[in-house]
């Protein structure tokens, strides 16, 4: 049958990194095309990929496991024939979708996202995150705020998609929005009407404004609650302004202001206003914690730099955020009990003989960084040039 897709948030994937089995853990990832949803065609594209890399997986395991281990594989493919059909359907909601399949326990889990991830099989003890890692560093959850001057709406952003989440009405004044009387011929009374309009509206304003700065702590809970590492604030700059500075300050948010003429905003247009403002600060943050850890990793203080000395902070328990590139790959070794070190180091007191290759010590450093409540963050583009000289490796550390 068919598995219901989880919600991806830091907790979830804090909970499908301690996922294990003995035999191994199939992580499936596939990209459906929205593009080519529609082709006349017998297989799409994804759906070869994906399935070839299956075969490849179950070719290996033939090859290189037990006889029980393989034909255990070969069982729990046959179970998961309805649910691989449904993840690689055209029309399946969301473009970027992930099984992670458990071969002797039967544990199931599935993800989907209104982002691409990549067309993988993999077969190891723990699932293989690095995919849906990379996504939530580039689209993961954000928020939007659009301010008018009849609400304040609050709008969640996260994987491609984006929906209303609170909405704050400003019900304004009991009084009537404008005067009204008998029309006058005498210049005085019309110049006191008008400054009796002028200071109407003033205090009108003022009201509002205190309404917009009631809403600050309100907007923070909402972002911690919704694990929003950015809030973009647009509408009127005369209303968006105070409402970004309304928002209380270290609360470990970065605030965007963005202006915006247009009132009423859909989710999609909200998203659509925001992205590009958001992708950029994305970038600029992920660039400035990376040329952070390289700072202080040559000060001599809480930043480690390279792949030797990131693996070294890691199995200390010393990291408070793991920074890694995207597309880098290091391979290593490890000893029988799981000390990893990089390819060409021995760790002290080790015979050089007893070590067997690791051939993806990425996967072990984001299990090691989630063991120990450590933020992780993928890399790309520009924001991983400062980490260039050390292998796309790097870290924030705890002391």
């Amino acid at each position: 049958r068919g598995v219901s897709a989880l919600t991806l948030d830091w907790a979830t994937l804090r909970s499908l990194a301690g996922m294990t089995d003995d035999i191994g853990i199939l992580s499936i990832y596939a990209s459906l095309d929205p593009q080519r949803r529609t082709e006349p065609q017998s297989r799409p594209a994804w759906e070869v990929r994906v399935r070839q890399e299956l075969s490849r997986v179950r070719d290996e395991a033939r090859r290189q496991r037990p006889r029980d281990e393989w034909r255990a594989l070969e069982e729990r493919l046959e179970t998961l024939q309805m649910a691989l059909d449904d993840l690689l359907d055209p029309a399946s909601p969301g473009q970027g979708q992930a099984l992670f399949a458990a071969v002797r326990s039967g544990e199931t889990r599935r993800f989907s996202l209104q982002v691409p991830l990549v067309d993988r099989v993999v077969l190891r003890l723990r699932p293989y995150l690095r995919p849906l890692l990379t996504a939530w560093s580039t689209a993961g959850p954000a928020g939007a705020v659009s301010v008018c001057a009849e609400e304040v709406r609050a709008v969640d952003l996260r994987f491609g998609l984006a929906e209303n989440v609170a909405v704050f009405p400003y019900l304004g004044s009991v009084e009537q929005s404008e005067l009204k009387g008998p029309a006058t011929s005498l210049p005085g009374m019309a110049q006191h009407s008008a400054k009796h309009r002028d200071l109407y509206e003033r205090r009108e304003l003022d009201k509002l404004l205190r309404f917009l700065r009631s809403l600050g702590p309100r907007l923070i809970d909402l972002a911690k609650q919704r694990e929003w590492g950015f809030l973009v604030v647009t509408g009127q700059a005369d209303l968006a302004f105070p409402m970004a500075e309304a928002l209380p300050t270290r609360n470990g948010l970065s605030v965007l202001t963005l202006e915006h003429p247009v009132n009423h905003l859909s989710p999609a247009q909200v998203a659509e206003v925001a992205a590009p403002t958001l992708a950029q600060a994305r970038q600029r943050h992920h660039r400035a914690l990376a040329e952070q850890a390289r700072d202080a990793a040559f000060a001599g203080g809480n930043g480690a730099y390279g792949l030797s000395e990131t693996l070294a902070a890691l199995q200390q328990g010393q990291v408070a955020h793991l920074l890694l590139d995207a597309d880098g790959q290091w391979y290593g070794r490890a000893t029988a009990d799981g000390v990893l070190a990089p390819d060409g180091e021995v760790p002290p007191g080790v015979d050089p003989s007893r070590l067997r290759p690791e051939p993806d010590l990425g996967e072990r450093m984001i299990e090691y960084a989630f063991r120990d409540s450590a933020d992780i963050t993928l890399l790309t583009g520009e924001a991983a040039a400062p980490l260039s000289d050390a292998g796309g490796v790097g870290a924030l550390l705890r002391w």
